[in-house]
């Protein structure tokens, strides 16, 4: 037979070591032992993206390739070492290898009593849920006064303890071949026919026929026409594929779609379940351990991007049309990274279009404010720009108060002053940070030509209105005709596709090569645990994006907000860990604002989705709180509405109508009627019965809303004075979206300059590396407009590919 022996300390000496091997070499005749350590295992991180760091890869492979596992564990204080706790949380997270693995417990201690305690609480811990081993009853093997047990050779002395160590493996050997027996997949048959059923999707139900003959699940029919294109698509093939290819319910979940990967499972449990078999039986069976090649795979590309959101497929086609090879690298299933989840919205100053649209109530008084402003009140490398803004403003006023005229002003000049506000922050300590100017100038300068850019690579936009994000400022942004995000990444993967581009998903990015002053390659591991080394003859480019899925990440750079909760939900991909700007800071690149995170105000208090409910433009958010009153100005930035939002007690709830309703971004009226079974969204006929449901005063909301509609009808909010606002609170049905703050968007990263180029710490280029979109700081500072993340990963995403492809090694090398 074949076991592992783990041992269960990091310490550099232990004599439960010594004790496993000796196992190994004393049964080594009819029986391999292999050893395992647990010293390259990271301690247990939850908020960890979803694939498993590589020795736990490891360890879960050995241990599903075994017969059995022997855990050694010392005693710690009457329990298990931190380490090997450590160990059984990641071996019971995203893998479960040892669910119905058999398991012999052994220890050794320094003292008489040996380490009962600790194995009784080994045990406890292995039988819990989520772990399921198989552990033997009895014959636990306790070696105390270890120190005094083991002669020169590291061999028991003692012959009466090798015999009770050789009856207790005895007894391990047989207890394994029962195990085994009984973990053997059970005949199952069904009662042939089809099943409607429904499973748990990003975006709500998702009614699946499952279909069943004597003793098979035939196949398995998934309505995906209410998802979000692009998410989880993978999911529909890839999870349906393997339940039916093997038999099993014991598939894994897809990293970055665990919630719509466990939806279809027990969706298809239920359907066993309905077709007269027991799931349970289903779920026994074990799942093969991925097989691992020896060598290490080698490729080559031109330019080797990293990431393969926004900004890394923009890259990508960039790249192509400078005649670069190009190679992308995707630490996920599916591509589009937080790109395909974002609404769509894109900002860029298109006047053309622009003044095709009145302006609406309170966006005149937004101008005023900012045309109000002192010059002393405007960054030195601003100011030039302002007064340019100021020119074409005095310009507007006098369209609008003496020529009568009515459209909506905007300008480069705008998009760049509103920007500089817009992040103009102050950490806990009192230091100001703000937007770099060449890297603004760039952004909007460079916006419209990018939008004019994708379309020609394939992207249709609706521009029938124009949009505004949240915590926009301004009403400058269109989105794609396509659903949200995937209009971008669909038309972007195509073409890299039909140039001969070649996208590895799966494969983990780990660290860069730097050879002679250049950045050469990038060290991989592909999703068989396999290494790769992948080489650049031109260029990398980092597109990883941020760490907005990484809360200890957030909590540990942190210098705005102070005490977030590790329970915040996010919006982002769990992706988006921070990967790349740990690479670049392993070479020594520099990084700037790493202690401001964005907060998405309006999000799900639980899923941390943007688009349940009712998500319109914030010229229509009626935020109020649990007594049913409004607290903000709805149309203030991000953080600011976050920061109320806390205050509040960190849930409240956006009032809405039938014609608001209208206005929603990306939703379909069976999406809105599941949030509404789901409790996600809240329905009713009258304010009274709105008021009811979420527990308010009605007479409180009416007279909320009451006010709120006067304010539009006098262009005049005199509570919060609203920066714009639209539509009144009228028609039924009447609707509140229950939000809260969402970690959204980390605005620190790798320093740049307006070329892409990343820099060190010593303020010079790191040759051959680029950055672009989330990855990379300077360009947010303290806080990012709604619908500006879009214009800068496409704006800097376009420019990294053209300087990668445009730039010799042979040129910059030292």
């Amino acid at each position: 037979m074949k076991f592992v022996g783990i041992v269960g300390t990091n310490a550099k000496f232990s004599y439960n070591r010594l004790l496993l091997k000796f196992m190994a070499r004393h049964f080594n005749k009819e029986d391999e032992i292999e050893v395992l350590e647990l010293t390259d295992v990271p301690m247990f991180n939850e908020t960890a993206d979803d694939l498993a760091p590589k020795a736990v890869q490891y360890l879960e492979k050995k241990i599903l390739e075994s017969d059995g596992v022997i855990i050694g564990t010392p005693e710690h204080n009457h329990s298990l070492p931190s380490a090997l706790k450590s160990v059984i949380e990641w071996l019971s997270f995203k893998v479960h290898p040892f669910n119905d693995k058999p398991v012999m417990i052994v220890g050794a201690s320094y003292s008489e009593q040996g380490s009962s305690r600790s194995q009784l609480h080994l045990r406890q811990v292995l039988d819990s849920p989520g772990v399921g081993a198989v552990v033997m009853p009895g014959y636990e093997f306790l070696l105390g006064n270890a120190h005094k047990a083991f002669d020169g050779e590291n061999n028991l002395k003692d012959e009466g303890t090798v015999q009770f160590l050789e009856t207790c493996f005895k007894k391990f050997k047989k207890f394994t071949e029962v195990a085994t027996i009984l973990s053997l997949p059970e005949d199952v048959t069904f009662e042939p026919g089809e099943y409607n059923v429904t499973a748990a999707g990003h975006n709500g139900s998702l009614p699946m026929i499952v279909s069943f003959s004597t003793n098979r699940i035939e196949s398995i029919d998934i309505d995906t026409s209410g998802e979000t294109e692009g998410i989880a698509d993978i999911v529909f093939t890839r999870i349906p594929e393997e339940i039916i290819d093997g038999q099993t319910l014991n598939v894994d979940a897809v990293s970055g779609a665990s919630v719509t990967s466990k939806g279809i499972i027990d969706g298809v449990s239920e359907a066993v379940k309905l077709a007269d078999a027991d799931p349970e039986s289903l779920k026994r069976p074990a799942k093969k351990a991925k097989q691992t090649k020896a060598e290490s795979v080698e490729k080559e590309a031109d330019v080797v991007v990293v990431g393969s959101g926004g900004a890394g497929l923009a890259a990508a086609v960039s790249a192509i049309d400078e005649g670069s090879s190009v190679l992308i690298l995707e630490k996920f299933p599916m591509i589009g990274g937080n790109t395909v989840r974002t609404g769509g919205q894109i900002n860029a100053a298109d006047p053309s279009w622009q003044n095709n649209f009145n302006a609406i109530h309170g966006e005149l008084a937004t101008l005023k404010k900012i045309y109000n402003l002192e010059e002393t009140e405007i960054a030195p490398e601003y100011r030039e720009n302002f007064n340019m803004l100021k020119k074409e403003l005095e310009s507007y006023f006098n369209d609008i108060e003496q020529k009568g005229e009515n459209y909506l002003f905007d300008s480069d000049h705008l998009h760049t002053i509103q920007t500089y506000l817009g992040g103009k922050r102050k950490d806990l300590s009192g230091n100001e940070i703000y937007s770099n100017y060449q890297l603004i100038r760039y952004l909007t300068t460079h916006a419209l030509e990018t939008i004019n850019w994708l379309k020609e690579k394939g992207v249709s936009f609706d521009e029938k209105e124009v949009k505004e994000p949240v915590g926009a400022l301004w009403r400058r942004a269109r989105e794609p005709k396509q659903s949200e995000g995937f209009g971008f990444i669909e038309p972007l993967k195509n073409y890299i596709k039909a140039h001969d581009g070649e996208i590895i998903t799966e494969a983990k990015a780990n660290s860069l090569v730097i050879q002679n002053g250049n950045v050469t390659s990038i060290k991989a591991t592909d999703k068989n645990n396999q290494d790769m080394t992948i080489h650049a003859k031109k260029g990398i480019i980092l597109a990883t994006g941020g760490f907005g899925a990484n809360i200890k990440k957030i909590q540990k750079y942190d210098e705005y907000w102070g005490d977030l909760p590790e329970n915040l939900p996010t919006t982002n991909s769990p992706a988006l860990t921070g990967d790349g700007i740990e690479m670049g800071q392993a070479i020594g690149a520099e990084t700037v604002g790493m202690g401001f995170v964005q907060l998405m105000p309006s999000a799900d208090p639980i899923t941390g989705n943007i688009f349940s409910g009712i998500d319109c433009p914030p010229s229509d958010f009626i935020f109020v709180n649990k007594e049913g009153k409004r607290f903000v100005d709805e149309y203030a930035s991000r953080d600011t509405l976050a920061q109320s939002l806390f205050d509040q007690g960190g849930v409240i709830y956006n009032i809405s109508d039938a014609e608001i309703a209208k206005t929603r971004f990306n939703s379909t009226d069976q999406q809105l009627e599941n949030d509404v079974q789901n409790g996600s969204c809240f329905k009713a006929d009258t304010l009274e019965d709105l008021a009811l449901q979420l527990n308010m005063d009605p007479k409180i909301l009416q007279e909320t809303i009451r006010n709120y509609n006067n304010y539009v009808d006098n262009g005049y909010d005199e509570e919060f004075q609203k920066g714009a606002f639209n539509h009144k609170v009228e028609v039924a049905p009447f609707y509140a979206t229950p939000r809260s703050p969402a970690t959204h968007h980390t605005m620190g990263g790798l320093k740049i300059d307006e070329q892409t180029h990343v820099i060190n710490k010593e303020g010079h280029v790191i040759h051959h590396l680029y950055a672009a979109g989330e990855v990379a700081g300077g360009i947010h500072a303290g806080n990012r407009l709604g619908g500006n993340a879009l214009a800068d990963i496409f704006v800097f995403g376009r420019k990294a590919g053209k300087m990668a492809s445009n730039e010799s090694y042979k040129q910059d090398a030292e």
